[in-house]
């Protein structure tokens, strides 16, 4: 090796530790935000901060931010940080209350990367920011009132029907079954007829292309794991690297699906009672008009306001597809799995069923459904032991001085809000780990502070299709307890195990049960 050669590997060996030390020195500066502000805070560990059990999947991330969460106890509120980015750890439900409601004005974003022109599908309600975001969400939400909803109950009601006669065999001979993967079929029958028109039968034929696109959305892996956290809590490295949210077969596939459906009912004057409709109109007229009377002053107030393009069409049938059927196909395997283990609850439940099915002449009805206040609560017992998402987040947009404090935060910063580490202290639910659906009787919840439950998210930006989920998943749980029982097996997980790759909370290995007919 000649002189030349080595002088040149010591100089870049020379520079590259030089660029290092300096980075590090940068770090261990922004390291210091939450001390000068005098918030107490969590020591970060270079490089990535106080995430890396999450980055490194050594934790599913929502479990990341609960132990963040209980180490600030004693706290209203803390500090932490993604990388070099501060993050602020709410844990106080008043506190919590100014973010997403009082003070919304000052946190109206989620903070997280979209890509409107290179991953068109990411540009959906969830993650868009600002006017854009306020315009659509005025312009979608009368498609999700109860009155709307109503008018596609039938759709349930059928594919809880097709569910009823997929497990009906395998009941009578009492095997045990993957509940999880059959309540995904179900659940993206429901929201492929709903959102796209599009009759799947993933039931009767579980390699159905849309059931294959929609398990492909989910898949996790180290890639999938770390681009879901990069773009919730350092979206500026998403943005730099080009992370699509989105892979591209996905966006393809899901582009073409909706241009055709759309095209064929323009093109042949087809209309349905469906959400792709409804988009349709928006497309067409800017909104969606619930009252005939209200038609002409609704209309004046639009007038400047585009319709969908084909691209928006696409982006929100594609988050109500895959927000609607992973969080809801997951709520009722883990309610199942929960009924299973505790076969008092499970009695009661269908007592309940029973008695609400005989009054409207053995048939699932919107009135039946509503009726069942003890089905209720366990469904909302179970999304407090397993939220689908179990952290919140948002970006402070103009500089906020904390209420009661003398802490002031800059605009970009992350606001967390850990959920699941509400939804598990001991302090607001008592035995935490017991599944208690008696927990959200009026009387007990009336006892604890707001802010306190937070499946849905709270405020303007609440999810706007958590009627529609929560119908759902009752009519899912309805059709199968009100035949069948549920019962642990040798195969089931005990204690279930959590997905550390998995954004989404969900068990690893599936849900199995034992499934037997009903006396």
């Amino acid at each position: 090796m000649n002189t030349t050669v080595v002088y040149l590997m010591i100089s870049l060996s020379a520079t590259f530790l030089g660029i290092f030390l300096v980075f590090y020195a940068y770090c261990k500066y922004r390291y210091s935000y939450w001390k000068k502000k005098g918030v107490a805070y969590l020591e970060p560990s270079f490089p990535f901060g106080n995430i890396g059990d999450a980055l490194l999947q050594r934790k599913s991330v929502g479990l990341q931010f609960q132990d963040i969460y209980n180490k600030l106890a004693g706290h209203e509120l803390g500090g932490a940080f993604s990388f070099i980015r501060p993050i602020l750890i709410v844990r106080e439900p008043e506190m919590i209350k100014n973010i997403v409601v009082k003070d919304f004005v000052h946190f109206h974003d989620h903070g997280t990367y979209f890509d409107e022109e290179n991953d068109p599908l990411s540009a959906h309600l969830f993650m868009l920011t600002g006017y854009k975001w306020k315009n659509l969400r005025t312009k979608l939400t009368p498609t999700f009132t109860s009155g709307k909803i109503k008018t596609m109950f039938q759709i349930l009601v059928d594919c809880g029907n097709e569910l009823k006669k997929h497990v009906d065999q395998s009941a009578a001979n009492g095997e045990t079954l993957e509940v999880k993967d059959i309540l995904a079929k179900f659940s993206t029958d429901v929201i492929a007829t709903f959102a796209f028109g599009v009759q799947c039968n993933c039931l009767k034929n579980p390699d159905a292309e849309f059931r294959k696109w929609g398990r492909k959305i989910f898949e996790t892996n180290m890639k999938t794991g770390v681009r879901d956290l990069a773009m919730f809590v350092a979206p500026a490295l998403a943005s730099i690297i080009k992370i699509p949210f989105v892979p591209r077969d996905v966006t393809q596939y899901f582009k073409k699906m909706v241009k055709e459906t759309v095209e064929y009912r323009e093109n042949n004057s087809v209309k349905r009672n469906d959400f792709i409709q409804l988009l349709i109109q928006m497309k067409k007229e800017g909104t969606v008009y619930m009252n005939k009377k209200l038609d002409d002053t609704l209309k004046a107030d639009s007038l400047n306001d585009a319709g969908l393009t084909m691209n928006e069409i696409a982006a929100q049938a594609f988050v109500f597809f895959a927000a609607g059927f992973e969080t809801s196909s997951t709520t009722m395997s883990f309610c199942l799995y929960e009924l299973a283990m505790n076969q008092d609850v499970q009695e009661r439940v269908q007592e309940e069923i029973d008695a609400a099915l005989r009054k409207h002449e053995d048939k699932i009805t919107y009135e039946a459904i509503q009726e069942m206040e003890y089905l209720d609560n366990v469904i909302t017992e179970t999304l407090r032991k397993y939220p689908p998402v179990p952290f919140l987040t948002r970006e402070c947009t103009k500089k906020y001085k904390i209420p009661g404090t003398d802490v002031a935060i800059e605009k970009g910063t992350l606001v967390i809000i850990p959920v699941i580490g509400l939804h598990m202290d001991e302090k607001y639910y008592p035995d935490s780990e017991k599944f208690d659906p008696n927990r959200f009787s009026e009387k007990l919840k009336n006892k604890r502070p707001q802010f306190t439950y937070l499946p849905f998210g709270e405020g303007p930006r609440i999810c706007i299709g958590m009627r529609f989920g929560l119908l759902q998943t009752k009519v899912g749980l309805v059709s199968l307890l009100s035949k069948y029982s549920f019962h642990v097996s040798n195969k089931t997980s005990m204690p279930l195990k959590l997905d550390k790759k998995s954004f989404i909370t969900s068990a690893v290995g599936g849900m199995w049960l034992k499934i037997t007919k009903r006396i």
